[in-house]
């Protein structure tokens, strides 16, 4: 009869802690740490140390703000590390899916931040990093066109500012041969008519002093002229 007694006093006591324990698993599984926190250690204690699902609650709190508060701040790959060591204590939480999202977060930011760099080198670095993340969010789960397209986006940038590296170093090499070449036989004939122009210049000037006593000569000759007419048109009147 004892038995019986003590039976029937435990069994009420192993119901209730049978269905605390399933409903404070169950808000573990939901991401809800903090009444499973409070459930656990009514039900194992308030030590840490023995009380392992308590502890494992706490646990998963401090990651969650870790990896949001790093998520906030752009810090995706700390975020990251943190969501993933959260996923190990807890695969059910709800917060999985942000892990490639992330990963299409950082690739979509090292994208854009390649855009504004002015080395070419530096522009196909963040975007072989943006095309990895890429590729990463897929793997992880996330497999959408916009992705391939973004990833393909990269991929033309890539081979664009490949194509414009390349444009400079064939215009240096090009134009010096040409530009060698042509001034020798330019400067040789212009030398030559130059010298030929000074020398005949000073026969010019001589032939012009020449000519200019002949027409001084001729103007003293019609003054001479002149007068005797005048003198005869003054005899005339007196007779």
């Amino acid at each position: 009869m004892n038995r019986i007694l003590l039976v029937g006093i435990f069994l009420p006591f192993v119901s209730f802690a049978q269905t605390h324990r399933a409903y404070a698993d169950e808000l573990f599984k939901k991401a809800d740490y903090y009444k499973a926190f409070f459930l656990y250690r009514n039900l194992y204690g308030t030590d840490l140390n023995e009380n392992q699902f308590a502890q494992r609650c706490n646990q998963a709190m401090v990651l969650t703000k870790q990896f949001l508060d790093l998520r906030a701040t752009k810090q995706y790959f700390d975020a990251k590390t943190k969501l993933r060591e959260l996923l190990v204590i807890n695969p059910d939480d709800f917060h999985a899916p942000i892990l490639p999202q992330m990963s299409i977060e950082e690739a979509t930011y090292w994208q854009r931040l390649a855009l504004k760099q002015n080395s070419v080198m530096e522009v196909n670095l963040m975007l072989d990093k943006a095309i990895a993340l890429y590729q990463q969010g897929q793997t992880d789960g996330l497999n959408y066109k916009e992705i391939d397209d973004a990833i393909k986006q990269c991929e033309a940038s890539k081979m664009e500012n490949g194509m414009t590296e390349n444009v400079p170093k064939l215009s240096s090499t090009s134009p010096p041969i040409p530009v060698e070449t042509t001034p020798a036989p330019t400067v040789e004939p212009m030398a030559q008519p130059i010298k030929e122009e000074v020398t005949i210049s000073p026969k010019k000037v001589e032939i012009i002093e020449k000519t200019l006593p002949t027409e001084v000569k001729v103007v003293k000759t019609r003054t001479q002229n002149m007068l005797p007419r005048r003198e005869v048109a003054t005899v005339e009147n007196k007779e």
